[in-house]
C-alpha cells in the first residue's frame, strides 16, 4: 500500500465514523463504566461494523469467519451466536493491531491498562487521529473498547 492510499483509507474511516457512530460512541464509553466485561454481553452495532470492514488495516487482522461475522452483523442479519463472535473478533482484531504496531505502543497501552479504565481510554484517544490503530479504537465502540481493557488487565 502506498502512504495516500493508506491516507484515504483513515480519512474514509474517521469520515464513516464521524457520520455513524460518533454519537453512540460516547454514550457507550460512558454507559461501559460500571460494568464489567465478565457479566456484561458485549455487542457490535451494524454502523460498527461497517465501519470496522471499512478500513483495509483492521479488515487484514480478521479471519474469513470473522469477517463473516462482523459483515452479518453489518448487514442486521446476524444469529445471537455471529453478534457475539463479531463482538470478539473487533477485540481480537484490535489488540493484534496493537501488537503488530508493537514496541513502544503496545507497552504503553498495557502500562495505562494497568493503571485503570480511565488512563487506557485516555491514552488510546490520545494517539493520533490517522493512526491505524486509533482509527480501529473509534471504529470499535465503546463496549468492544471496555471489553479490550478487559481482556489486556487479564494477561497481566
Amino acid at each position: 500500500m502506498t502512504r495516500n492510499t493508506l491516507r484515504m483509507a483513515a480519512v474514509s474511516a474517521m469520515a464513516a465514523v464521524a457520520l455513524g457512530s460518533g454519537a453512540a460512541l460516547a454514550q457507550a464509553a460512558e454507559a461501559t463504566h460500571a460494568r464489567t466485561a465478565s457479566t456484561a454481553e458485549v455487542s457490535l452495532s451494524a454502523a460498527q461494523a461497517r465501519t470496522f470492514l471499512a478500513n483495509p488495516t483492521v479488515k487484514a487482522e480478521l479471519s474469513t469467519q470473522d469477517v463473516q461475522s462482523v459483515r452479518a452483523v453489518a448487514d442486521g442479519k446476524a444469529t445471537k451466536a455471529q453478534t457475539r463472535g463479531a463482538a470478539s473478533s473487533a477485540v481480537k482484531a484490535l489488540y493484534n493491531l496493537m501488537k503488530r504496531h508493537g514496541g513502544k505502543l503496545y507497552d504503553d497501552a498495557v502500562k495505562a491498562a494497568k493503571a485503570g479504565w480511565g488512563k487506557f481510554r485516555g491514552y488510546m484517544n490520545g494517539l493520533p487521529w490517522y493512526h491505524p490503530v486509533r482509527i480501529a479504537w473509534v471504529a470499535a465502540g465503546g463496549e468492544v473498547q471496555y471489553a479490550l481493557w478487559s481482556y489486556i488487565n487479564s494477561l497481566f
